[in-house]
Formats: C-alpha cells, structure tokens, sequence
C-alpha cells in the first residue's frame, strides 16, 4: 500500500503544472506516493503534460481524463480509486516545499492519526511576498483526541484542504462526496469528514505552497460576487447537513463545526451587504430570501450571526441598504461600531 494519495484537480493549468507535479517527484520518496493527476476536460495542452508523467512514472502518476465537472468532481473521481493510507489535494496552480514533503511522508509511513496538520504559505507571488500560517499553539507529534481537545489552541482557525491530510478510510467513512460544477467546494472537505475524525496530530512541516493572486481563481473578490449563487448552494447545503446532524456530534464537533459555518455566513451576508455594486434590487430579494430561509432552518445559529454588527444592523433595516448603497452603510455601521467600542474602552478606564 501507497503511503499517501496525492490527488491534483488540472483544468486550463499547463503553466503550472509542471511546477507543481516536479514539487512531488523525488527520488527518495516516490515509491511511497501515488499522484492522482485528474483532467477534467481542460482545453489547452493540460492532459499531453499529464500523459508525459504518466508514461515516464508509471508506478507513481496515474492520469484520469474526464469530462469538466468541476473541482468537486475531480476530488470525487481521485478518492475513488486511491490505493494510500492517506489522502491529500494539491491544486495544479499551488505545489510542495520538497525538502519538507521528503521529511512528512517518511514520518506519514509510521503514522495513524485519523488527520495530520500541517503548516502552510499562501504565495503572494504577483506581490513578491510570502504568508506563513502556521499553528503556534499546537505540539508538534502528539497524538490529540478531537472530541477531548481544547479548542481555542487551534486559535479560531481550523483543518483546510492546504494543511490536512486525512487517512483515506476517514473520507469514505464519512461518505464525503463533493458538489459537482461548484465553486467552494472545499468548504465541504473541510466539514464533512470530523463526524469520523477520533484523533489529529501536527507536524511542524512547511508543505503547502498556495498561489495567490491569479484574477480567474474564485477566491478573488469579485469572483465571490459573481458565483454568489455557488457560495450559496454549499453554504445550504453544509447548512441542512449540519442541522440534520447536530445530535449525533459530540461538544467539540458541534462547536468546531459551528464555528467553520460562521466563518463562511459572515462571508456570505458581507458579499451582498459590503461587496456587490450591481444589480443591487436582485442583490437585495436574494439576500432577503436567503436570510429568511436561514432563520427558519436553524433559528438558532441564525441569532448567533447578530455578534456580527454589519449583520444585525441590515437585518435591524430589513436589508434596505442593499439595494441603496451597500458600501455606503458599511461604512457607516463600520463607523458606528468604533464609536461605540471608544466609548466602552473609555468606561473601562
């Protein structure tokens, strides 16, 4: 058995690819790894590169040529087929430190964490700077229980696809299958699997290289407003799974999972109530439709949101502001609010 399953979504990336699959082909390690590299119906010369790796490693690169169906759906055909006792993506934009993934994969061969973290960078690389993101709180090679774990170590932060390394059991135990022809997607992969998730250790390895910056990649800001309706479509979903869940997870679940959702719900009411700027009237009835089904779903994770004051205070106003100026009225709120925490750091004194 592989040690671990690389699984690299490629749509459109023939600039990068080479990058980041020769990040992952090194001597002392391949035989250990196997790379997953799905084409999912790119149109410009992605699978010719692919093939290349695959015919010059064949024990190592297996190549799945599918039709586009999205990073979802690329994640969903990799963890079909992987033979590793552990499971990872790495995005064919993004790519390993080698020397550190040499290091990690000889410590995964003598692991059985149910997941293993990892430090990353996001690579500002059109900025020429880099971001470290790294778990300071947070012992390096113990073995920690989830469900009997202090959650504030992880610091408000939590397990992404660019940290994780989950074993391959965890993610078909958990029936984890991806939205398909969906952005954020990655949300789910960060969710889904700790209902089965027992135990997590952490390695202080620098791995993931994230590149930012690129104006097609829906982590851009107005890509969120333009596949709002995508950012919707997971939230509703993880949404209904949560609510449908709940009773069945332990306190650390609950609240772990909890805290992810208002990550994403924050993100969500502030790409209407700050960040569009047209079609402000459709704006207005979808975030008005959104919250109203929010409300009647899980009434009381919808109240939790009201900590967020830009949040209550559109609500508060029946999201009138929306459709006037969203910008506007951020700004004011935004205002309003530093008045308002002067004032009781004043009363402190």
């Amino acid at each position: 058995m592989k040690t671990l399953s690389i699984a690299i979504p490629v749509y459109n990336t023939e600039k990068y690819i080479r990058r980041c699959v020769d990040s992952l082909i090194l001597k002392d390690i391949l035989e250990d790894i196997e790379i997953i590299l799905v084409n999912d119906g790119s149109k410009d010369k992605s699978i010719e590169i692919l093939n290349e790796y695959k015919e010059k490693y064949p024990q190592s690169v297996i190549v799945i040529d599918k039709p586009n169906g999205g990073h979802g759906s690329t994640i969903n055909a990799a963890l079909g087929i992987a033979s590793g006792k552990y499971f990872r993506v790495l995005d064919s934009d993004d790519w390993f430190d080698s020397k550190n993934f040499i290091t990690f994969i000889k410590k995964l061969k003598n692991e059985n964490a149910d997941v293993v973290i990892t430090n990353y960078k996001k690579e500002y690389v059109y900025n020429g700077y880099s971001e470290e993101m790294n778990w300071e709180k947070l012992k390096t090679d113990v073995e920690y229980e989830f469900d009997k774990f202090d959650l504030k170590l992880l610091g408000k932060e939590y397990f992404v696809m660019a940290n994780s390394t989950y074993k391959t059991e965890i993610l078909r135990r958990s029936k984890l299958k991806l939205l398909e022809k969906t952005f954020y997607v990655d949300m789910q992969y960060n969710i889904i699997p700790i209902q089965c998730v027992k135990t997590f250790t952490f390695y202080k390895l620098d791995i993931y290289r994230y590149f930012i910056g690129r104006p097609e990649q829906s982590m851009n800001l107005q890509n969120f407003v333009k596949n709002r309706h995508n950012h919707e479509k997971v939230i509703k979903y993880l949404l209904e799974y949560y609510t449908q869940n709940v009773s069945a997870f332990s306190t650390n679940k609950k609240e772990y999972i909890k805290q992810i959702l208002f990550y994403m719900l924050t993100t969500h009411y502030y790409i209407y109530c700050v960040y569009a700027k047209k079609d402000k009237k459709l704006v207005y009835s979808e975030i008005k439709e959104f919250d109203d089904y929010f409300k009647k779903l899980n009434p009381e994770l919808y109240n939790k949101m009201d900590k967020i004051g830009q949040i209550k205070c559109n609500r508060k106003t029946k999201f009138m502001f929306v459709k006037i100026s969203p910008q506007l009225f951020s700004k004011f709120v935004s205002l309003c609010g530093r008045l308002i925490q002067r004032k009781e750091n004043n009363l402190e004194k």
